[in-house]
């Protein structure tokens, strides 16, 4: 006497059925379409004979979706073919963070072919280019270009100024700004942006280039920021942006953070710091304007937002782009760009003297 299997649902899952006979792949989709067939009054026998399957195996998933609903007439996971080499990420990791001619070779960068070659001598790990690259893969390799940067010679005064920059940072009766240059020219510096798929955006040269250097200092306590705008990056315009900070600033000292750029201590800037005793320069150690000088934080930002993909056709254009951001960036929005340990040391010292005379 032959059992049949009797299913009935709402319409809910009927709907589901449906969406899973037409969407899923091909034998997940056949599954649920055995439950539909079941559920008009078709047999085990009937369906199979209707999809050429057998009747038990109709039964059998019959049986799962009673137990288990649409879920459980998926697939489950396979575990797929096993891994011919198990040890090959680890190491392609500790041969490819050394170079080629560590072991011998004359190339000075590796490729595909010389890893595997590398890998199968001298570890017998014999595997294809393509299985190679999803290794490289796994271990976060990938093909680009490295770049070069300046040998980094010791500084011998490099604790001597660090100690300078701590004093002015912990001195409350001085003003203390980080002063810098940079340069903005007609021709666009190129970001990435979003762009349709295939196309590539078209920027026209502004024809024959041209620049402007920008003079810039920010107080590290209130977070204010002076510039300058000069055809030249010279002595005498540095001289010029220094006179500018003593109208700014026309009570007390002023302790300028800066770096070891050839303007910054040249003969004419010195015989000018020796009429103008207010001014007290605070070189900082060599290679390390970038990290404590927070004046670059302030051109990283300008930079992103003027002349990001974008030219301009005359000096006067530019100019007036720079100024205008200059004039729409308040202090509020400097404290989050500059907001580091070097700006916290600056602004916990007034905080500090207060406490001590309050006590």
């Amino acid at each position: 006497m032959q059992t049949t299997l009797r299913i009935a649902h709402n319409d809910t899952q009927l709907d589901e059925l449906r969406h899973l006979s037409r969407h899923a792949v091909g034998r997940v989709s056949e599954r649920a379409r055995f439950v539909i067939l079941s559920s008009k009054g078709y047999s085990a026998q009937e369906i199979g004979a209707l999809m050429d399957y057998s009747a038990n195996c109709v039964k059998k998933w019959l049986r799962t979706y009673l137990a288990l609903g649409v879920a459980g007439l998926d697939d489950q996971p396979r575990s797929g073919r096993p891994v011919s080499e198990p040890h090959l990420t680890d190491v392609l990791e500790a041969q490819a963070s050394q170079a080629p001619t560590c072991f011998g070779y004359l190339q000075t960068t590796w490729t595909l072919a010389l890893l595997v070659m590398h890998l199968g001598e001298r570890f017998k790990i014999w595997c294809s280019a393509s299985t190679l690259r999803r290794g490289l893969g796994k271990i976060r390799y990938s093909w680009h270009r490295p770049k070069l940067y300046p040998a980094k010679r010791p500084d011998p005064l490099a604790e001597e100024r660090k100690q300078a920059l701590d004093a002015a940072l912990a001195d409350d009766s001085v003003v203390v700004v980080a002063v810098d240059e940079c340069d903005m020219s007609l021709l666009a510096i190129l970001r990435s942006m979003w762009q349709r798929i295939n196309t590539q955006a078209r920027l026209p040269t502004p024809g024959q280039n041209a620049k402007i250097g920008i003079f810039g200092a920010i107080n590290l306590r209130t977070r204010e920021l002076d510039t300058l705008c000069s055809a030249r990056k010279r002595s005498q315009d540095f001289i010029q942006f220094l006179h500018q900070l003593l109208e700014r600033y026309p009570i007390g000292r002023v302790h300028i953070i800066l770096d070891n750029a050839s303007i910054h201590g040249s003969k004419l800037t010195q015989k000018w710091l020796e009429t103008h005793p207010r001014i007290h320069m605070v070189y900082l150690p060599t290679y390390s304007g970038h990290l404590l000088n927070l004046i670059e934080k302030v051109w990283w930002q300008l930079k992103q937002h003027i002349a990001s993909n974008r030219n301009f056709r005359s000096i006067e254009e530019l100019t007036d782009a720079v100024n205008r951001w200059f004039a729409a960036t308040q202090p509020a929005a400097n404290l989050q760009l500059i907001n580091c340990a070097v700006t916290r040391r600056a602004a916990l010292a007034p905080q500090a003297a207060t406490s001590v005379m309050n006590f």
